[in-house]
């Protein structure tokens, strides 16, 4: 993977139950390994993937550790679609359909409302 942002999230290992904080990479924003949590701002103006002040987006991301760091478990499933409004992160679910984002814009993203 290129050029990337990094998603910090609270995953819990389905093994052995324990919360831990997932680094989620995607490619969306200024990507320059800039590290979020959900609730932050998009940061703009450099490396940008995508376009600030989209109402509605969806982003691709993918776990960069696909081992619990307690048991040593393999998270599965380990891909995400990072829900963004306005520019701002508002939550993450596992994938849901991988061909949304085969369609268009590079794999990275899915727009639903501009």
């Amino acid at each position: 993977m290129s050029a990337f942002n990094i998603l910090i999230a609270e995953l819990q290992c389905s093994n052995c139950t324990v919360y831990f904080k997932g680094r989620i990479q995607f490619k969306f924003g200024d990507t320059w390994q800039i590290e979020y949590k959900i609730g932050d701002k998009i940061t703009w103006g450099g490396n940008d993937i995508g376009r600030p002040g989209i109402k509605e987006v969806k982003v691709y991301g993918i776990l960069e550790s696909s081992h619990c760091p307690s048991c040593n478990y393999e998270i599965l499933p380990n891909e995400y679609d990072i829900f963004i409004e306005n520019d701002i992160i508002k939550k993450i679910e596992v994938l849901s359909d991988i061909n949304d984002y085969l369609v268009d814009e590079g794999g990275n993203y899915k727009i639903y409302k501009e």
